[in-house]
């Protein structure tokens, strides 16, 4: 990621003061006030600088501390240290919850459920992603694409998702920013690389 400007800066800490607003927390101390959000802000920025694996996320960043201080408890560097554990504990569940997902389906299709019932059949019981991943394992991109659209969303909606399945997917085969067989469903995401 390259240095972030002003602006981005700027709109990060309305993100990281809004969010600790949102949790109840009011804080007021004169002309420090803004110097104390954007400090909160380049401390989130240098997590993600030190690791892109990190997403530029203000709300997570702020969920991730117990904010009585906002000096102490966001601009400093025990604050980058609980956000990437908090970070590392979520994609450890996403992970977790994908590999039961996965291991279930592929003892199904073992004991003779045809792929196409175990991954697209009403009865199903995975999500967008879980679908996705069993189909291109069984080597079956037909399947996968049939289910890459709701694996995007599933995405969106939690880019750790993209760390969470390392252990399932080559890199390159992750769902997002892959061209999919389907003209109309191609998409590009950058999203932990961005300030979103």
């Amino acid at each position: 990621m390259s240095l972030a400007s002003r602006h981005e800066i700027e709109r990060l800490a309305g993100r990281i003061q809004n969010a600790c607003r949102r949790r109840g927390f009011r804080w007021h101390d004169g002309c420090s006030t803004a110097r104390v959000w954007e400090a909160a802000a380049l401390a989130l920025i240098q997590c993600h600088i030190e690791d892109p694996e990190l997403p530029v996320d203000p709300e997570l960043f702020v969920a991730s501390q117990t904010v009585d201080n906002p000096w102490t408890d966001l601009a400093s560097p025990l604050a980058q240290k609980r956000y990437r554990n908090q970070v590392v504990t979520i994609i450890r569940q996403l992970r977790s919850e994908l590999a039961r997902e996965i291991r279930r389906a592929e003892e199904l299709i073992e004991r003779g459920r045809s792929i196409g019932d175990v991954v697209g059949g009403a009865n199903a019981k995975l999500s967008p992603l879980g679908r996705y991943i069993v189909a291109r394992r069984a080597l079956r991109p037909d399947l996968a694409d049939e289910w890459s659209r709701e694996a995007l969303a599933q995405h969106d909606s939690c880019p750790l998702y993209r760390s969470a399945c390392c252990d399932f997917l080559p890199v390159e085969a992750y769902p997002v920013g892959i061209e999919l067989t389907s003209p109309a469903s191609i998409r590009t995401y950058s999203t932990l690389s961005s300030l979103n």
